[in-house]
């Protein structure tokens, strides 16, 4: 089947508009081999994007790991182009008959424990860096002849600021939270999945890469070092007739967040034994031993 893409949206130089086209059809495998290699921000995911909803705080978790969100919270002003809102709403709709029936469940959930116990910290670059653990989910109850995009964002657990306090070995409140940055969702490469598929195969996000470069032109997912965030993985329903999908609001999807994921998003390791943990846990970081060298070596 062949789509047309939607028109552009006129967005500013730091919200490069990319077309998801390619990730929305079957494509070739140039296509593919492209969509892996620069992971796509979808600014223009969503017609005008939910920016004019204040974030609010993770504050409701049910027993399946659904977001219900709060209101509040509020964010520091922001260009009217440059979208620092979560592109999918943090207050999902009530999910239909069908889409209720899935379910999502983390993988490696014994390591991400070990780590949240703990206090996970996740290095942010210049160039981005990838997520150790990994975000991998397994999905169960889709249709299994639909088609399905799964995708994942991050998003800020509350609006403080942290720093940690070694004489304590504990992080504390340190103020209000930075001007949120720019809002990124990540399609999983191989989207659009069968039901099928998601039925026998993992879902892995280990090409995620986190980055404290505001203007950067890799798609890479924009955080505030010392800031607490949690990971959503969402998915969503594909409709045949769209090659793209401009409004959230009118898409059958469901937002699934673990909170062993939450993770405070740091340039250096504060805590050391987050440091030995992923040098113990992380096949790329066997036989390192010097602290200041983990940063180095974990998989770019």
């Amino acid at each position: 089947m062949e789509f047309t893409a939607s028109p552009k949206p006129q967005l500013s130089s730091r919200a490069n508009a990319f077309s998801i086209a390619a990730l929305m059809s079957s494509g070739g495998p140039k296509e593919k081999e492209a969509a892996e290699n620069t992971i796509k921000p979808l600014e223009q995911f969503v017609e005008k994007s939910s920016c004019a909803q204040p974030l609010g705080e993770l504050t409701s978790l049910d027993a399946h790991g659904e977001f219900g969100g709060s209101g509040g919270g509020g964010s520091s002003p922001a260009s009217s182009s440059l979208c620092t809102e979560p592109l999918i709403p943090t207050t999902p709709i009530i999910p239909s008959e069908e889409m209720a029936k899935i379910a999502c469940s983390l993988e490696t959930k014994e390591l991400w424990d070990k780590f949240h116990e703990l206090g996970t910290e996740m290095i942010i670059t210049k160039s981005g860096r990838r997520m150790f653990p990994t975000i991998r989910v397994s999905f169960s109850g889709v249709d299994p002849e639909a088609k399905y995009i799964v995708l994942m964002d991050i998003v800020p657990v509350d609006n403080k600021r942290y720093r940690y306090a070694y004489h304590r070995s504990s992080w504390l409140v340190a103020g209000k939270a930075d001007p949120p940055l720019p809002a990124r969702l990540y399609v999983h490469p191989d989207s659009p999945f069968t039901g099928e598929q998601l039925l026998k195969q993992m879902v892995s996000f280990e090409k995620v890469k986190l980055t404290n470069n505001e203007l950067d032109q890799h798609g890479h997912i924009i955080l505030n070092s010392m800031h607490k965030y949690q990971p959503r993985v969402h998915i969503i329903k594909k409709k045949d007739h769209t090659a793209s999908l401009l409004n959230l609001k009118s898409e059958e999807f469901r937002t699934f967040i673990f909170p062993e994921t939450v993770f405070t998003a740091v340039t250096a390791y504060q805590n050391q034994l987050i440091t030995k943990l992923k040098i113990d846990s992380n096949p790329f970081a066997k036989g390192f031993r010097d602290s200041s060298r983990l940063t180095d070596i974990e998989s770019d």
